[in-house]
């Protein structure tokens, strides 16, 4: 078939159309591995970059010159619905986010500031919106949240955790705590990415870094309801939207509860097992980003195994090249540059 530009590729991606190729876009494909973004930093704290559209789209935009990727992606991070509840989220230097509220009692949930929170939060839909217009019209747009269970994780922590038993633990000693929480936490999310589709996003997707942490029993009773309150009022108004679980290869035969349209699978998940479960689903991944650390030619190798089980496995349709999780900060931009190289190269 005929070439196609990027966004139309990337839209013929999400609805199940014949595509000329799979599109590609990469998790934290803008970020600490390039030069543009290390210089912003330079002269602005995280939370100013995240608060001026000016510089978001500026970081957004650098890998889409260098590299030959389908879509951009928001800048912002997973937490801004904390800090917009008045969590007091902060980035430390080397640390890591800190969160200053943390959630252990029935007292620190009722001190969220759930009421107008969502208005807070309007400075991610002005950096989508004003992306989209320096995207003209010629590359996809993703904008994007943390799932409840991620953000609770945090919130519980108090920071970052390897194993986050703090919210582990919370899920089995104060389930009525927890899952009041983790509605709360999907009900002001629902907005806030409804806010973004009406700025512009194409599609958003959401990510449950941590909900691999949990087993199958765990994530079906705790996980998947506040999910679905968040996607059902999406989907209900025709919004397309795609869920990420990080080690959350043992979840996928229930994944299909969670009400979406898509899922971003891990580098562990079998991409051939993901088809044959979800035959209409749209499936993004799933290199592993150790990968891109490993050189051009171990890169462009997966990178050709990975189409080719895609056109096996699905004739080309429904599939985004992504990575199983984001660019890691120490990645070399010429590796990333051979991967992206390998895809456009695939007819």
């Amino acid at each position: 078939m005929l070439p196609m530009d990027s966004r139309e590729r990337f839209l013929a991606a999400l609805s199940g159309s014949s595509v000329d190729r799979p599109p590609v876009w990469l998790m934290r494909q803008a970020g600490r591995y390039l030069p543009d973004y290390r210089a912003v930093r330079k002269t602005s704290s995280f939370w100013e970059l995240c608060h001026s559209p000016e510089n978001t789209t500026r970081v957004a935009l650098e890998p889409l010159a260098k590299f030959k990727l389908d879509a951009a992606i928001v800048f912002s991070d997973i937490l801004t619905v904390p800090e917009a509840l008045g969590l007091g989220v902060t980035f430390g230097a080397g640390e890591g986010p800190q969160i200053a509220k943390r959630l252990e009692t029935a007292a620190d949930l009722a001190s969220w500031k759930v009421e107008g929170a969502v208005e807070r939060l309007k400075f991610v839909p002005a950096a989508v919106k004003h992306l989209k217009t320096a995207l003209a019209g010629r590359y996809g747009l993703l904008g994007f949240a943390g799932a409840p269970f991620t953000l609770l994780s945090y919130i519980t922590e108090g920071g970052g955790s390897d194993d986050f038993l703090k919210a582990r633990v919370m899920l089995h000693q104060q389930p009525a705590l927890a899952e009041k929480a983790l509605a709360t936490l999907a009900d002001v999310t629902a907005g806030y990415l409804e806010s973004q589709f009406e700025a512009g996003a194409d599609t958003v997707q959401l990510f449950d870094t941590w909900g691999g942490l949990l087993d199958r029993e765990d994530y079906v009773k705790f996980c998947l309801p506040a999910i679905r309150r968040i996607t059902e009022p999406l989907r209900a108004k025709g919004r397309h939207v795609m869920l990420f679980v990080r080690g959350g290869q043992h979840l996928l035969p229930v994944l299909g509860e969670a009400n979406v349209d898509g899922f971003s699978l891990d580098w562990r998940a079998d991409w051939r097992e993901a088809r044959a479960r979800y035959p209409k689903h749209v499936l993004q991944g799933n290199l592993d980003p150790a990968l891109l650390l490993a050189g051009a030619d171990a890169t462009r190798a997966a990178t050709r195994k990975l189409l080719g089980v895609m056109k096996e496995a699905d004739g080309g349709k429904r599939c985004i090249v992504n990575l199983g999780h984001g660019i890691h900060k120490d990645t070399p931009p010429d590796t990333v540059a051979a991967l992206c190289d390998e895809v456009a190269s695939h007819g």
